[in-house]
C-alpha cells in the first residue's frame, strides 16, 4: 500500500478521499466504544472506522490530525509501542486486516495511519450486528438497498476466457 505523507493527508478530503481524520491527542480514540451506551457514540471507534472504509471500498482512519481542512497535526500518543498489537486486535475481531503506520511532523508529533483494504466482493462487515457506511460526520448503518446490492455481487466468470487460453495451446 502507498504510504502517504503528512503533507499529502492534509490536502485531503475526507468524503472525496476516502479518509477519516480524529485528533485522538492524548491516545483517547477508543478502540471498540465500550464504556457507551448509545449505539451511536458507540460506532465512532476504530473499529466503527475501519468496518465502515472497509464496506466503502477501503481507505485510511488518520489519527493525530484535526478533521477540520487542511488538517492540522495535533499529535496522538494511540497505541504507542503497540501498532502490531492493534493490527492483530483488528484483524481478530474484524478479519480485516488493515497496515498501520505512523509518522512524524517537524515538531515531532506523531500522526497514526490505519491503511483499511476494500471489502472482498459480496461481503459485509458489520460492528455490532449492523453494517456500517460513513455519511457526512457519522456512521449510520448501511441502507437495505446497499447491504442487498453487495450481498447480490458475485465474482467475475473467467471460466470461457480459461477455456479458450487452454485450448490455445
Amino acid at each position: 500500500m502507498n504510504k502517504f505523507t503528512i503533507q499529502q493527508l492534509q490536502q485531503m478530503r475526507e468524503s472525496e478521499d476516502r479518509v477519516e481524520f480524529k485528533a485522538g491527542e492524548g491516545g483517547n480514540v477508543s478502540y471498540d466504544g465500550r464504556g457507551k451506551t448509545n449505539p451511536k457514540d458507540r460506532r465512532r471507534c476504530i473499529l466503527g472506522y475501519v468496518i465502515a472504509l472497509c464496506n466503502e471500498g477501503g481507505g485510511r482512519l488518520v489519527i493525530g490530525m484535526h478533521d477540520n481542512f487542511p488538517h492540522r497535526v495535533t499529535g496522538t500518543r494511540q497505541a504507542q509501542d503497540a501498532i502490531g498489537q492493534l493490527e492483530s486486535d483488528i484483524y481478530r475481531d474484524t478479519t480485516i486486516r488493515p497496515e498501520i503506520y505512523e509518522l512524524y511532523d517537524e515538531e515531532n508529533r506523531r500522526v497514526l495511519v490505519i491503511e483499511v483494504p476494500s471489502r472482498p466482493i459480496g461481503k459485509v462487515f458489520k460492528f455490532e450486528d449492523v453494517p456500517l457506511m460513513r455519511v457526512g460526520e457519522e456512521l449510520k448503518p448501511m441502507s437495505d438497498a446497499m447491504y442487498l446490492k453487495i450481498l447480490q455481487e458475485s465474482e467475475p466468470d473467467f471460466s470461457e476466457k480459461v477455456y479458450k487460453s487452454i485450448n490455445s495451446i
